[in-house]
């Protein structure tokens, strides 16, 4: 019994609370094509201790079609407010449908980032380029 309490003890759980923010996203992306639209949602600075901090903290992806440009965009999005500070939008359009930014031997894809300026904010508006060819999110390009 003492060894199934101490065993129960070690592999308990430790329930963090969560505060969200909610924001609405809306705006526009404009591309030069038509295909697969990656979002990523990311804080402009993860928290972290010292070398562990880290410039962008992603917290959610969203995929949608996209036939014309510029395409609206209207999203509700959960922000994690202990994660990190600030907002930016990352994304990158998927020209060939294989899911993989720029593979090798592939059409070059277009991505591109916005960083939102005031946030938190309950509104943010923005305006998405998706102009530059192969960028990651952590690109020293953007």
């Amino acid at each position: 019994m003492k060894r199934a309490l101490l065993a129960l003890a070690f592999c308990g759980c430790v329930n963090d609370d969560i505060v969200l923010y909610e924001t609405r996203v809306r705006g526009t992306v404009t591309a030069m094509a038509a295909g697969t639209l990656h979002l990523e949602f990311h804080h402009e600075t993860s928290f972290g201790q010292r070398a562990l901090a880290h410039p962008l903290g992603l917290f959610e992806r969203r995929v949608r079609t996209v036939s014309q440009s510029p395409y609206s965009l209207d999203e509700t999005v959960l922000y994690p407010q202990q994660k990190g500070d600030g907002l930016v939008i990352y994304g990158w359009l998927d020209i060939d449908g294989d899911g993989v930014l720029c593979a090798p031997g592939k059409t070059p894809e277009p991505a591109g980032l916005f960083r939102t300026v005031g946030f938190p904010s309950h509104n943010v508006n923005i305006s998405l380029l998706l102009d530059r060819q192969c960028l990651g999110s952590e690109s020293p390009g953007f």
